[in-house]
């Protein structure tokens, strides 16, 4: 049991030292450009963009049971989960290399470090989500499953932080793993059903979505926001284990590990 609670301890141990600093991160993240964290808009309504005339005006890609505006919005939520995702394993992975000179810090634990920039990161999905549920509104009338949506997004984050708590020690050590996320990334963004639905790949391929942790994340949100209903459950049990396991699994490799920071960093 104390495998599972110790790095929800640690993080409400650390709660309100972890929000300021993640403020502050955020807010720096946009200082002196002119349009401030109006970007966390602009970025995702851009790459919407891209996403969008590629597959719809290109490919001319038309699922057969959704007009093109819904089409377009379920593609939207999928880059809602993906780009969050990217940001923080990219940026997070190589966090403890980035900040050598507070990993002997005893205010700011250095392992809250990689979660403190997937935090930062994650701020992308509830402004994701949040233009979603607006644009929604001009299909129907929000669903009650769009109150699950924040479960979803706390789920990722715990998966993403696990992941990016064992991988930023591994950076300490072999710095490749900065161009291994790299293509990683990149190959997740197509095999990832974000233009396409489920139904879409031959049945052949379709272990391709399941062996994807990132799918399960993106079918929920596509499934809770935009089909207005509850995901599978071959869906939602591999996204919970995955959450939790990664999560706690990771925080017990970095704690377990902590000796490495003063031999490598």
């Amino acid at each position: 049991m104390n495998f599972l609670l110790s790095p929800f301890q640690s993080i409400w141990r650390h709660r309100r030292i972890l929000l300021l600093t993640s403020i502050h991160e955020v807010r720096t993240q946009y200082a002196g450009s002119f349009l401030g964290s109006a970007w966390l808009v602009i970025g995702q309504l851009m790459v919407l963009a891209i996403y969008a005339t590629t597959y719809v005006v290109i490919f001319r890609i038309r699922p057969v049971d959704m007009t093109v505006y819904e089409y377009i919005l379920y593609v939207f939520c999928g880059l809602t989960s993906f780009l969050p995702f990217s940001n923080g394993l990219s940026a997070g992975s190589l966090s403890l290399v980035a900040n050598r000179t507070v990993l002997l810090n005893t205010v700011f634990p250095a392992e809250l470090i990689p979660f403190r920039v997937v935090l930062v990161a994650s701020v992308g999905m509830p402004v994701g989500s949040l233009i979603l549920l607006f644009a929604d509104l001009g299909l129907s009338q929000l669903a009650w499953t769009t109150l699950l949506v924040p479960v979803v997004m706390v789920l990722q984050l715990l998966f993403v932080a696990g992941l990016v708590w064992m991988l930023s020690l591994v950076a300490l050590v072999l710095r490749d793993v900065q161009h291994m996320i790299q293509y990683a990334t990149m190959m997740l963004a197509v095999i990832t059903p974000i233009a396409y639905t489920p139904p879409m790949v031959p049945d052949a391929l379709k272990i391709l979505i399941y062996v994807n942790p990132l799918s399960y994340f993106v079918i929920s949100f596509q499934y809770l926001i935009i089909l207005n209903r509850l995901p599978e459950l071959k869906i939602l049990l591999p996204m919970i284990a995955l959450s939790l396991t990664s999560f706690c699994l990771g925080y017990f490799v970095i704690r377990r590990a902590k000796g490495a920071f003063y031999d490598y960093a």
